[in-house]
């Protein structure tokens, strides 16, 4: 019985701090920040911030409302956290929830808040048009690539989302692309919400605005509301999936990467040195490809980067990996057993979170 006492009684405790904890947080914030349609829920050190920033978030809310056929709530409480890195929705609650604890928000916080809230009521506005369909993952590309477009526009920076296409036109070469499977695909899921990971929705999107018109874009949401992907396609563009995934894929294929420079006051990736393990390839065994680059203004991921062995034709993406030299990008390339003894030229394409392309050459010495 007295054990039983003691645990009752450190429950009891654990439940006592729970909710002191959750009255000091609530103390902290601040929620007197509002406009028209938005309430900030704000720490109360940061009211400031919020109030300098509330007037562009309310014309955020009316520009996305707009786009998105009307579909925000009259009302959307914003949560924005500073021990954060997310950006989430609940439609149930109308309100979204921005995470500026990312080295973005430290160079531009405002443009950082704005450009992420847009982001966040294009999602919460697309989520109340697609119902139920908004849970789907098979439906998550077409989310992410259409609340990524709308905060470009918002912003005036639809420029950025050129390079979208520059990611799809090597990532197809890696896997290639298909309408019905991209849920499934690991390089654009999980919980990134960037250009990077919008890339297919984007490019696919871009497509069927330009043909169709925005009109029936709007349409497609609606219609994943109580159809399925497949069905909602073939509803809002009245054209068959397989001719329409085609029309897509040969625009990204087709599509030739360039270097694209946002800003001469927004500097791009730069490159530092590339190393090769060994120094020179033994036909039969593979070649590790250590990449070494700085980002600009805009965050450069290991997914932003891709490889292509001008010799064997194949295209790789990167992936992070770490050394006591530092965190670096690394390929690995299979040498044939039949591959002669030369030089061999790589290309390698590095496409930052902003938009900006580099393109950058390299050689590998094979030795038998």
């Amino acid at each position: 019985m007295s054990c039983m006492r003691c645990i009752f009684a450190w429950a009891a405790v654990l439940c006592c701090q729970f909710l002191l904890a959750q009255i000091v947080v609530a103390q902290d914030s601040d929620e007197s920040v509002a406009s028209r349609h938005l309430r900030l829920r704000i720490p109360a050190e940061r009211q400031t911030f919020g109030r300098e920033n509330i007037s562009d978030l309310e014309r955020c809310w009316e520009f996305v409302h707009a786009a998105a056929g009307g579909q925000l709530p009259s009302r959307v409480l914003v949560i924005i956290e500073w021990q954060d890195a997310s950006t989430s929705i609940d439609a149930e609650l109308s309100s979204i929830s921005l995470g500026m604890n990312d080295p973005s928000a430290l160079k531009d916080s405002n443009g950082f808040l704005l450009h992420n809230a847009a982001r966040g009521l294009a999602r919460l506005a697309l989520a109340n048009l697609m119902g139920d369909g908004a849970s789907k993952p098979e439906n998550r590309f077409l989310l992410d690539g259409m609340s990524e477009m709308l905060a470009h526009e918002f912003s005036n920076s639809v420029r950025r989302l050129g390079a979208a296409w520059t990611i799809c036109h090597y990532v197809d070469k890696i896997s290639p692309l298909e309408l019905m499977r991209l849920s499934g695909r690991s390089e654009f899921s999980g919980n990134s919400q960037d250009l990077i990971g919008a890339a297919p929705g984007i490019t696919f999107l871009t497509f069927c605005s330009e043909v169709y018109g925005r009109d029936r874009v709007l349409k497609l949401f609606d219609s994943l509301a109580k159809k399925s992907l497949e069905d909602s396609l073939a509803a809002a563009f009245k054209t068959r999936v397989p001719v329409l995934e085609t029309e897509w894929l040969n625009r990204v294929r087709g599509y030739e990467p360039k270097e694209i420079s946002i800003s001469v006051d927004e500097p791009g990736p730069a490159l530092d040195r590339v190393l090769f393990n060994p120094e020179q390839a033994r036909p039969g065994a593979a070649l590790v490809v250590q990449l070494y680059a700085h980002q600009g203004r805009s965050d450069l991921g290991s997914a932003g980067i891709f490889l292509v062995d001008e010799a064997s034709g194949k295209t790789r993406q990167g992936h992070q990996a770490k050394s006591t030299g530092g965190l670096f990008t690394q390929f690995e390339i299979p040498v044939e057993s039949a591959r002669p003894e030369g030089q061999y030229p790589v290309r390698i394409v590095a496409v930052d979170n902003g938009g900006n392309v580099r393109i950058w050459e390299a050689s590998y010495t094979v030795t038998r």
